[in-house]
């Protein structure tokens, strides 16, 4: 199942860029990102490891510029999420090619297509309520939104290196 959806979401990633900067009239830069679409496919379909890095980093690029140019939202970021799809599923392809014949391919796929699903749908709902309030902050409650989040990278970070050692 993986192997397919992994070809499946940089279409539609790119695609929703293209789209956005079509419907603004940027046909050149629209031509460019579908050019990079069709390196991304090809890159996958040969193994090229670096090609889904590249690709996410292109995309998020390109959906940050169409939020400065003033875009449609609802595509930049659908596009976004779908750019983080596809890297997250190409890097998980790459680990399930150096499992053991002894492992249960099937069950790992599953298992990481449900936590993926969960993560997404968190995401886009965060995403939404992103787009629909409009809150404003005085500095003080930015200056401890930063603080929370600087200790939560830290605990995460904290985290990743106790469970490797």
């Amino acid at each position: 199942m993986t192997r397919l959806l992994r070809f499946i979401f940089p279409v539609l990633s790119i695609g929703l860029l293209a789209a956005a900067y079509f419907l603004n009239s940027l046909v050149w830069p629209a031509a460019g990102l579908l050019g990079l679409g069709i390196l991304w496919i090809v890159g996958l379909v040969l193994r090229w490891d670096w090609v889904s890095p590249l690709g996410l980093f292109a995309a998020f690029g390109a959906a940050a510029l169409g939020l400065f140019l003033g875009h449609s939202m609802l595509l930049l970021i659908a596009s976004a999420i779908f750019a983080l799809l596809a890297w997250d599923l190409a890097e998980f392809n790459i680990r399930l090619r150096k499992a053991s014949p002894k492992d249960d391919i099937a069950s790992l796929e599953k298992h990481h297509l449900f936590r993926l699903a969960i993560i997404v749908l968190a995401g886009g709902a965060l995403s939404a309520v992103a787009l629909t309030l409009r809150l404003t902050l005085s500095f003080e409650w930015l200056v401890i939104l930063m603080f929370i989040a600087v200790w939560g990278l830290g605990r995460l970070v904290d985290r990743l290196l106790t469970k490797k050692s």
